[in-house]
């Protein structure tokens, strides 16, 4: 299991990780992870704070949750996929709604992977987002 945190460590470090969550407990898990490995969040926990925040901040990646106060995480990635600033950044949907319909939607929309909450631990969550970044720069 070492291994795998040395390798996660230098795919993650100095990246710039957006996390769309309104859920507080969750968010907290995840920034003391993301802190151990050297990259640094960006947490929005709706539509609002996560546009402000894109002014100013162009994440590696973004992390998204579907049930969120105000505009949901649909909205939000059609949103960031029809702007010229962001629409490159690869969006992965992080959601406890798994039905199909739900993920196909998702996908449709331009997210780069629809993961289920329920069914993945933390370092399954971050081996995703190594990988696509891992992808995104063999491009």
């Amino acid at each position: 299991m070492a291994e795998t945190t040395t390798t996660q460590n230098s795919q993650l470090s100095g990246k710039k990780i957006m996390w769309i969550e309104d859920d507080i407990f969750l968010s907290d898990i995840i920034a003391k992870k993301l802190s151990t490995q050297q990259s640094s969040l960006l947490h929005a926990k709706d539509s609002v704070e996560t546009f402000k925040l894109l002014e100013t901040e162009k994440p590696d990646i973004i992390m998204l949750d579907i049930l969120l106060p105000g505009m949901n995480g649909y909205e939000i990635l059609e949103k960031l996929k029809a702007n010229e600033a962001t629409k490159e950044i690869p969006v992965v949907i992080l959601s406890n709604f798994g039905q199909k319909s739900e993920v196909e939607k998702g996908l449709q929309l331009g997210a780069a992977r629809y993961l289920i909450k329920a069914t993945l631990t933390l370092d399954e969550i971050f081996g995703e987002i190594n990988s696509i970044l891992m992808a995104q720069t063999h491009n």
